[in-house]
């Protein structure tokens, strides 16, 4: 099994075998983004060696899980109304057909008139890869399916993963390049782990240049956002901050995580990265007051940027107490290790890996 995270700054691989819930890592790597197409190149190399292929030909590794950064690769949750005209009568199979047609137009036209007016990218260049119906409900019932029942009011929620025209070409060059590719949002992946472990809740996935936020709720995925605040910031202030160049930015910004700074510099670091921390939760809880239901009271926090000792020190449980939590939240920081048991894998506690081991968890057979 080949597990491939295409990041916005980063890429991660992994090539592990699972074995219920053990993974046994043979060859993984992380480096920085200098294209997809250089990175596809360098995580091909390396995987041939766990092959018995000739250079150049594609490394048969099983299944592969593909990621890609959410600028690219975009999941968006829908909720709509459908009102039929005879609520008595039950809801024959060609109705339904009918019914799903018309969900689909509208979401594809609701989508399509909110990316436009939004960032100015044509309807027509929005490209839906997938469109799945977590929940129907019938006058206030879920149901697992509308055939066969009555009722006036069916409501549905969606989630839809899409991408946009320039793009796809890309996406479908890189992709082929692998034997056996499946694209996975982090939603999807989510979605697959709370259902594996039971276990809902409120993810915040800080990336290089933003954050995803996604609640899942009885196992569903309910909510699907991301806000432009993440690791670049952090690394824009020790630039402007320190005057060092970007790469050496980030090697500081690694250093200071680690606790590596003497006391005068964390003090002039500190104030800045806690303000960046203090915005990037203001815009988290903006997006969250859109959610329509009471989220999940456990909070999980991962990726690169959650490393930062201010992202632990400002998401707290008294930060977070306006939101609509069914109950008082925990927070966790999420790395591999809470995901899988690991024979051995240095990066099982560094939460950067976690989107990549989160992969094996989606849905392939609905793919």
């Amino acid at each position: 099994m080949l597990l491939v995270d295409f990041g916005e700054r980063s890429y991660k691989f992994a090539v592990c075998k699972q074995i219920g819930q053990n993974i046994e890592v043979q060859e993984w790597g992380v480096e920085d983004m200098r294209s997809l197409e250089h990175g596809t190149e360098s995580i091909l190399k390396r995987t041939l060696r766990q092959s018995s292929g000739q250079a150049g030909e594609n490394p048969d590794l099983g299944a592969t899980f593909l990621s890609f950064s959410p600028g690219l690769w975009r999941a968006k949750t829908f909720y709509e109304r459908i009102e039929r005209k005879d609520a008595v009568s039950l809801v024959s199979l060609a109705e339904k057909e009918e019914i799903l047609k018309d969900l689909s137009q509208r979401v594809h036209k609701s989508l399509g008139e909110e990316i436009q007016g939004a960032s100015g990218i044509l309807k027509e260049d929005v490209i839906i890869e997938k469109l799945a119906i977590h929940k129907r409900v019938i006058d206030g019932y879920e149901v697992p399916d509308i055939l066969g029942f009555p009722g006036k009011h069916l409501d549905f929620q969606l989630i839809v993963i899409f991408t946009f025209a320039q793009y796809r070409p890309i996406l479908d060059t890189i992709s082929q390049k692998f034997l056996n590719p499946s694209i996975f949002h982090l939603a999807e992946a989510l979605g697959g782990f709370s259902k594996a472990k039971k276990q809902d809740g409120l993810y915040l996935d800080m990336g290089g240049d933003s954050t995803q936020i996604i609640v899942v709720k009885d196992h569903q995925v309910l909510f699907v956002d991301q806000v432009p605040r993440a690791g670049k910031d952090f690394t824009f202030f020790l630039q402007e901050t320190l005057f060092l160049g970007e790469n050496t930015a980030k090697d500081f910004k690694e250093r200071y995580a680690a606790g590596d700074f003497s006391f005068p510099l964390r003090e002039r670091v500190k104030r800045g990265f806690l303000d960046l921390a203090k915005e990037l939760l203001n815009l988290i809880q903006e997006s969250l007051r859109e959610v329509a239901v009471s989220l999940p009271p456990s909070v999980y926090i991962f990726g690169g940027t959650s490393k930062l000792p201010e992202i632990q020190e400002i998401f707290q449980v008294k930060q977070l107490h306006d939101l609509p939590f069914a109950e008082e939240p925990s927070i966790s920081f999420l790395s591999p290790k809470d995901l899988w048991n690991f024979s051995s894998f240095p990066g099982k506690t560094n939460p950067i890996f976690t989107p990549l081991f989160l992969l094996p968890y989606a849905d392939k057979e609905n793919a």
